[in-house]
């Protein structure tokens, strides 16, 4: 299984629909409105880098969504 984080940079407007948009896409695990160089956080839990993909293309599809960057996690430890 494979764990990332999916990062966007929106479009101006009313996120609000992008958000409930997203909370639609399977493998969808948590969405973060963020404060920095990114707008929005997304989490996803796919079983392989084909899944991702194919998650990555529904986000980007979304309506508001300017730019995605994808970050696959190797490691995750827990405190």
């Amino acid at each position: 299984m494979i764990n990332a984080y999916i990062l966007l940079t929106m479009r101006p407007g009313n996120s609000n629909n992008t958000i409930k948009e997203m909370r639609k896409i399977e493998n969808v695990e948590k969405i973060s409105v963020v404060a920095g160089e990114y707008d929005i956080v997304v989490r996803v839990h796919v079983k392989d880098l084909e899944k991702l993909l194919e998650v990555t293309n529904e986000i980007q599809m979304v309506d508001g969504v300017k730019k995605t960057t994808t970050q696959v996690i190797e490691k995750e430890i827990a405190l």
